[in-house]
């Protein structure tokens, strides 16, 4: 019995073979044009949260004579923030799935413990001018760095995207997983350009995020950490070259 598949077998295989190399970049847009999302939907919700803070006034610390019982913090303005976080930072679409974690919780991971114990709706700490200042600039530290992050994803985007190409246009000179031997010496000087290409940008400053490895961070749930690299070397190693 023959063994030679049909024509429809043969472009089904060379479809789903396509597919398995070009899965890590499809993949990695995916999630860029998720985190691209949620990061701005991020950056707006704390923009949001500035405007509300600005709004609220701060108690005027008062001396208290030696020996006095210390005075109740003021409650106004804490429940004043709780508001204003919840509708704002924490009401993303997003906020359930990817975080999950209360009020509090998300204060102390955003801008640290200290500010925490302001948002604590049983805190004894006054929201006096210098911790309304302090956290202000901590607000728009956390703006900042969404707007940092969201300029190396778009630039993560656009090369990935450009990648994606050029490892199509080498698919598409294959008519079978076997490389012609008049095409061999090309086929694996283009590939190994792509390879040598991509690992140089990767140690560059654009995939750096302070000192965080921008690709393991953005890639952490996959089983590849590299999906240019991924890819070619699925092309490589799966075709006899």
């Amino acid at each position: 019995m023959s063994t030679t598949p049909a024509p429809d077998g043969t472009q089904w295989f060379l479809h789903t073979w396509q597919d398995h190399i070009l899965d890590p970049v499809e993949t990695a847009l995916d999630v860029l044009a998720r985190e691209q999302t949620e990061l701005a939907a991020e950056r707006e919700a704390l923009d949001d949260f500035l405007t509300r803070l600005d709004r609220i006034d701060p108690v005027e610390q008062r001396t208290v004579p030696v020996g006095s019982p210390p005075e109740r913090a003021d409650t106004a303005p804490v429940v004043a923030l709780r508001d204003a976080y919840s509708e704002t930072v924490l009401s993303v679409e997003h906020f359930e799935t990817v975080y999950d974690e209360t009020l509090v919780e998300n204060v102390a991971i955003e801008f640290g413990p200290d500010y925490a114990a302001v948002f604590h709706p049983e805190s004894n700490v006054q929201f006096s001018p210098p911790v309304k200042r302090s956290l202000v600039a901590a607000t728009e530290q956390a703006i900042d760095e969404r707007e940092s992050l969201e300029r190396a994803v778009k630039l993560e985007q656009r090369a990935i995207t450009s990648y994606r190409e050029r490892i199509q246009c080498l698919l598409d000179t294959l008519d079978s997983t076997v490389v012609p031997e008049w095409y061999r010496e090309t086929f694996r000087e283009t590939a190994t350009g792509i390879l040598s290409e991509r690992q140089e940008e990767l140690h560059s400053s654009v995939h750096r995020f302070d000192t965080m490895d921008f690709c393991s961070y953005m890639y952490e749930e996959q089983l590849w950490t590299h999906p240019v690299l991924t890819s070619v070397a699925r092309l490589q190693e799966s075709v006899d070259s």
